[in-house]
C-alpha cells in the first residue's frame, strides 16, 4: 500500500513543481488545498504530502488561518540560491566527467551541439538544459547531491520563465554548452571552471533583470 502512495506524492509533487516554475502558479498568488487538489487531479492526501515538500522548498508560504502564497521572487533571495547552488554544481561535474560512460558521453556531446544551435529559443534552452541536468546527475550518481540541487534549480527555472521576455541567452547557452562539452571529454578541471562560469551568467541575469 505504501508504494502508490509515495508514487501519487511523487505525482502531485511533479505536477505542482512544473506549474509554480512555468507560472501557472504565478508568484505572489494566494491559492487554496482545495484549489491544487482540483487543478491537477490528484487527492488531497498526496497533494497536501507535496504541499508540504515545496513549502520546505520556499515554493510555497504556508500562512495561519489563511492558506497558501507562492513564495515572491526576489533578487536577495536568488542570489543566495544561487550562492548555495554553485559549490554542489561542481559536485556534480566533477563526479560526472569522471563517471560518465562512453554512451553518457556522447549524449552529453549531443545536448552540447543542440545548445549551441538553439539560436535564443527559451524553451529549447530550458528544456536542453533540463535534460543536461538529469544526465549530469545520473552520471554522477550522489543522490544528496542531487536532492539539494533539485529545488533551487527549480527556482533558477522560475526565475528565468518570470523574466523570460528580458533574457539574452547568448551568454547561458554558450556557457552550458561549454560546460557540456568539456564533461564529455572529462575534462573536470576545465567542467567545473564552466560550471562557475554557468552560474555567473545566471547571477548577472539576477543582477540586472532581477531588480
Amino acid at each position: 500500500m505504501a508504494t502508490p502512495a509515495r508514487s501519487l506524492s511523487e505525482q502531485a509533487y511533479e505536477q505542482l513543481e512544473k506549474r509554480l516554475v512555468n507560472l501557472d502558479l504565478p508568484p505572489g498568488a494566494q491559492v487554496s488545498e482545495g484549489h491544487l487538489i482540483e487543478m491537477i487531479g490528484l487527492g488531497r492526501t498526496p497533494v497536501r504530502e507535496a504541499i508540504q515538500k515545496l513549502a520546505q522548498q520556499e515554493m510555497f508560504l504556508v500562512l495561519p488561518r489563511k492558506g497558501l502564497v507562492v513564495t515572491p521572487i526576489s533578487r536577495d533571495s536568488m542570489l543566495n540560491i544561487l550562492e548555495t547552488r554553485k559549490p554542489i554544481e561542481r559536485v556534480i561535474v566533477y563526479r560526472a566527467s569522471l563517471n560518465a560512460k562512453d554512451e553518457q558521453r556522447s549524449e552529453i556531446a549531443a545536448i552540447a551541439r543542440q545548445l549551441s544551435i538553439s539560436h535564443e529559443n527559451f524553451d529549447d534552452y530550458l528544456g536542453l538544459d533540463q535534460e543536461l541536468n538529469r544526465l549530469l546527475d545520473v552520471c554522477a550518481a550522489n543522490p544528496f547531491a542531487t536532492s539539494a540541487l533539485s529545488p533551487l534549480r527549480s527556482h533558477c527555472r522560475r526565475f528565468c520563465y518570470n523574466h523570460r521576455r528580458q533574457l539574452q541567452l547568448s551568454d547561458a547557452i554558450t556557457a552550458s554548452s561549454k560546460m557540456a562539452r568539456l564533461i564529455a571529454r572529462r575534462d573536470y578541471v576545465g567542467a567545473q571552471k564552466a560550471s562557475d562560469g554557468v552560474m555567473a551568467v545566471l547571477e548577472r541575469y539576477v543582477s540586472t533583470v532581477g531588480r
